[in-house]
């Protein structure tokens, strides 16, 4: 079992969390407790381009998981979507999706079948919680049966506090984004904002649109986002659309 002073099996985005804030600690010493030995959480915003995850499963398995894109073609996040209960899966079911190289992935790190929770916030912030097995571990289904219930709580108190704490770290590091944004591309983004088209946003500015365009390229590096809905949506959370 991992320890409250020894949790360096715990991986917070690819870090080994040595140093582990007390939500990392309290969701993984409350799944041993019960039994859950190996395990992924996945937290995904409405307008993150991938999941934050937390697991104990080795980390070459999450740097394949995540440097392959897996989790664009993961039926079992898919799924998540789309419901609040529990539910379970075998690995080997995956490949019937034609998802080969997502089993693969699975069955190299010895995962043969999960059982996943879902937790869903208010702002449909998605919190997954899947429990994992393998060969060495023959008694899980029935861990998870004994301990549905708990394991449940475990994930909604768990998600709403990540939630919280994701929420203000993300604030107070896209402050610091907006800060570096121009006049002009504060501008450029009202506009947009405000439903005008580039080249309406171009007349207005009384600049080219190529030049809408450059602005618009260099407001998504700024605030480290790919779609312009995504400017529109920090854009209006902040208050920089209708100045």
């Amino acid at each position: 079992m991992i320890s409250q002073t020894d949790i360096d099996g715990v991986i917070f985005n690819h870090e080994i969390t040595e140093n582990a804030n007390n939500i990392t600690k309290k969701l993984d010493l409350e799944l041993q407790s019960l039994g859950a030995k190996r395990y992924a959480y996945f937290y995904s915003g409405r307008f993150d381009d991938r999941p934050n995850i937390i697991t104990n499963l080795p980390n070459e398995w999450l740097s394949e998981y995540e440097e392959n894109y897996l989790y664009n073609i993961d039926p079992v996040l898919d799924i998540s979507k789309n419901t609040v209960l529990p539910f379970s899966w075998m690995t080997q079911g995956l490949n019937k999706t034609n998802n080969n190289q997502l089993a693969a992935n699975a069955l190299k790190y010895r995962i043969v079948k999960g059982h996943t929770f879902v937790s869903i916030s208010h702002n449909n912030d998605i919190g997954v919680l899947t429990i994992c097995a393998d060969k060495k571990d023959p008694y899980l289904d029935s861990i998870v049966d004994a301990h549905k219930a708990e394991i449940q709580f475990v994930l909604l108190r768990h998600h709403e506090n990540y939630v919280k704490q994701y929420k203000q770290n993300r604030n107070i590091k896209r402050n610091e984004q907006i800060k570096r944004l121009s006049w002009r591309e504060k501008e450029v983004i009202n506009w947009i904002g405000c439903g005008k088209t580039y080249s309406e946003t171009a007349i207005i500015l009384g600049i080219s649109e190529r030049t809408i365009k450059f602005h618009v390229a260099n407001i998504k590096n700024k605030l480290d986002v790919y779609s312009s809905r995504q400017v529109i949506s920090i854009a209006s959370e902040h208050g920089l659309i209708g100045k």
